[in-house]
């Protein structure tokens, strides 16, 4: 696989500062376990990569000083995706543009709150008060309420980014996949569809059917395709109260990379997927300004 290392962009990781300086949320469905910049950077060279979008999490809720944070430390390698209140003001998102957001994440699948109506009202309000901002929606929700929502949505005044494989199953047949919304949207230039997270779209044993699923998005519309290597693999171990620390899951880096590499099979795809369209779409070439 040849691309320039330094354009090279992971659309899709998490930061987990200390508690004591970033608090979570106290119905947090789970704890994770310290993740910060030195382990982010030391698994972006494993990745070769040299930019990274950092996704605010759900145990931060609509807290974002940890992203915001991270945005300052690393202006020029760093976007990020956001999570706010829908009553936030207008002065505060130009000041989160400003450092470097480019985007709100609407998460059902995390919060245990996939609902199709929940879905559409969010994506319809966002996308208009967002109208020319440069921002795009990003959607983690499960496979049904997506198609559902795409069903019923028509042209949005901006992007929609799918997060994970749209959690398609992985044993969906070609033909399903290509009649129904998330793929023609997706054809059509209408969506983003992020190549992530395979062990939450299925099993170790279906990475030859996940392999499948990717080529078919890409073959669709790889203008509309984006890598992530979803760091550090955040968990909820069966068991534990979701106020202790769960472990991450062990996804290793030579997996990782091999995964890429079966989904990106040419350098003319690993461009576009790893270079043209992140920065397309998060806007590296709007280099934010380092606070002093």
């Amino acid at each position: 696989m040849s691309f320039v290392v330094e354009l090279a962009c992971d659309c899709h990781v998490h930061v987990i500062g200390p508690q004591d300086q970033y608090p979570m949320c106290e119905d947090r469905p789970y704890t994770p376990a310290p993740a910060d910049i030195p382990a982010l950077q030391q698994h972006m060279g494993r990745m070769s990569v040299g930019r990274a979008v950092i996704v605010q999490p759900s145990v931060y809720g609509t807290d974002n000083r940890c992203l915001i944070d991270c945005l300052e430390a690393e202006p020029e390698h760093f976007r990020a995706v956001a999570v706010v209140h829908p009553e936030v003001g207008d002065e505060e998102l130009a000041s989160m543009a400003a450092k470097g957001i480019v985007g709100l994440r609407i998460n059902m699948e995390s919060t245990g709150a996939d609902d199709l109506s929940a879905a559409l009202q969010a994506i319809r309000y966002w996308s208009s008060r967002l109208a020319g901002s440069g921002w795009h929606l990003q959607l983690y929700a499960g496979y049904k309420t997506i198609n559902a929502a795409l069903t019923q949505l028509g042209t949005l005044s901006i992007p929609l980014v799918i997060d994970h494989f749209g959690l398609i199953p992985p044993g969906l047949a070609l033909s399903q996949l290509q009649s129904e919304a998330l793929y023609r949207r997706l054809a059509a230039g209408d969506v983003y569809v992020k190549l992530s997270g395979a062990y939450r779209v299925g099993r170790v044993d279906d990475a030859e059917k996940i392999a499948g699923l990717a080529h078919a998005l890409l073959a669709a519309n790889d203008e509309r395709m984006l890598w992530a290597s979803d760091w550090p693999h955040t968990n909820r171990e069966a068991g534990k109260l979701s106020t202790e620390v769960s472990r991450y899951r062990d996804i290793s880096a030579e997996a990782l990379v091999q995964e890429r590499s079966a989904w990106l099979m040419t350098p003319q795809v690993s461009q576009k997927v790893l270079i043209e369209n992140p920065a397309r779409l998060y806007r590296f070439d709007r280099v934010a300004t380092k606070a002093k």
